[in-house]
């Protein structure tokens, strides 16, 4: 089973700039929500620990992860805090987000409580959102520790951005020592800027835009064993910077592979991220080794970005990677 640890929100999201947007669609998020779901969809038993308000927009969370299979038994009700909101700039030349955090800021758990959520567990995922606040911080690394202690596996979304923190920064020391413990990362390529920076021997060759960072065809090979090395250096022993259309990039310890994009269409990019490790998840405990598991991962990203917003079924696709098996 994959224990899913970190956010549930409520996307709210607008095609406008903020300033003018009058109409906003609202979708049921955060990534480990949507990795946990997707997973569960494919077959993979999930359970998820969160924290959402006592309100309408957490009843709808938890009822589209009940009713993917995902146990959410061990989601805490806030009746203090609302459910975080996340509002999301879609527009195509400057994409933005602003977070009214909520409920999940307060998840806490007792020793026992962490006891009890990692019975039947091989691998713990975690969102770089359990680091943001101290008391998260907390909580995350007794999480780890406990884990850890009973031979589980951990795997961390380093999807960390200033805003996300109390103090408006990364903070970098609770990310290196979480990376220290963690077996499985797939970090994206804003995700390696955010946390190691741009390598200035190669910086020159490269274009940076609001949108994020595009490679020149001469240099995108050295940035990315740059950023891959980054990650194995602190830690972690296995890595798969994606790169959008520019596929993903998995390494094993010893071997580099190029995974080419898988998608067809590309309607919206919402929630491939999260397909991504969905299907990684489903190639692990079906005994696939990781580079395999990272070419169901694109697979499963590919199918996606074919959808508006990260609500997407992808039921069927478990039908076709079984079928794969035979």
């Amino acid at each position: 089973m994959i224990l899913f640890v970190g956010e549930l929100l409520a996307d709210l999201i607008t095609w406008q700039d903020f300033h003018v947007a009058e109409d906003f669609v609202m979708k049921t998020g955060g990534s480990p929500g949507n990795i946990a779901r997707f997973a569960s969809q494919l077959g993979v038993p999930t359970k998820i620990v969160s924290r959402v308000g006592d309100d309408l927009i957490g009843s709808r969370i938890l009822k589209k992860l009940e009713q993917a299979g995902v146990d959410i038994s061990s989601v805490q009700i806030d009746k203090d805090h609302g459910t975080t909101l996340v509002f999301v700039q879609k527009t195509p030349d400057s994409p933005d987000f602003f977070v009214i955090r909520g409920a999940d800021r307060y998840l806490k758990l007792e020793e026992h409580e962490i006891e009890n959520i990692l019975d039947g567990v091989s691998i713990v995922h975690l969102s770089c959102w359990m680091l943001t606040h101290e008391e998260l911080y907390d909580t995350t690394m007794r999480i780890v520790r406990k884990a850890l202690e009973k031979g589980i596996q951990i795997s961390f979304d380093p999807n960390c951005r200033n805003k996300l923190f109390s103090c408006k920064k990364i903070n970098l020391s609770r990310v290196f020592e979480l990376l220290k413990c963690t077996t499985y990362s797939k970090p994206s390529i804003d995700d390696a800027v955010a946390l190691f920076g741009m390598p200035h021997n190669l910086i020159s060759n490269c274009e940076k835009r609001s949108k994020g960072l595009f490679f020149s065809n001469e240099i995108d090979i050295e940035l990315v064993k740059y950023y891959v090395r980054k990650f194995h250096e602190h830690g972690v022993k296995y890595v798969v910077l994606t790169a959008g259309k520019d596929g993903a990039f998995a390494f094993d310890g010893e071997i580099l592979v190029h995974i080419p994009a898988s998608a067809r269409k590309v309607v919206d990019a919402t929630g491939a991220g999260d397909g991504f490790w969905a299907g990684i998840y489903y190639g692990l405990i079906n005994g696939y080794d990781f580079l395999q598991a990272c070419n169901i991962g694109s697979m499963v990203a590919g199918y996606i970005v074919g959808f508006v917003g990260a609500e997407v079924d992808i039921t069927k696709l478990k039908t076709e990677f079984e079928n794969l098996k035979r």
